[in-house]
């Protein structure tokens, strides 16, 4: 019985380790879901659009999952990334996972209730993201910038 056991544990560990589940690649990393674009692509596929600041530099544009739309650019020295995503109610979008050390959700933007959450660190640069959901469009945002300073 230990030697069937045995056998049939080696013959399933080495179907596991020649079996490639269907991938013929070779490769098994995930699918980025962030797709490359430009600003009419984001209007395209989503129907919204960003407002760029003034002075902004390095501008890029990309699709996220066919439901999310991400800015990404250099201002002051510092790199921020914008999301918007077409939704029903309030929710996180930055992908941002960090333990916040303080949150704040007295913020306004524009007319829209915003919540603030900043990440202090003294051994990594500090984090900060403003997420606010506009209720007329059904529209959720946020924008986020990692920093040392």
């Amino acid at each position: 019985m230990k030697r069937l056991t045995l056998t049939l544990c080696m013959v399933v560990t080495a179907a596991a380790l020649f079996t490639g589940c269907g991938n013929t690649s070779g490769d098994n990393s995930v699918p980025n879901p962030m797709k490359e674009t430009d600003a009419d692509g984001i209007m395209q596929t989503l129907g919204v659009s960003f407002g760029v600041p003034d002075g902004a530099e390095n501008v890029r544009y990309y699709i996220i999952g066919d439901e999310m739309a991400q800015m990404s650019f250099a201002l002051d020295s510092t790199e921020f990334d914008a999301r918007i995503k077409p939704y029903t109610e309030f929710e996180d979008i930055s992908g941002m996972y960090y333990d916040w050390t303080a949150t704040d959700d007295s913020w306004k933007v524009g007319y829209c209730d915003a919540k603030a959450m900043s990440y202090i660190s003294e051994t990594e640069d500090d984090a900060m993201v403003v997420l606010w959901y506009d209720v007329v469009p059904g529209i959720m945002y946020s924008i986020s910038a990692v920093s040392g300073d």
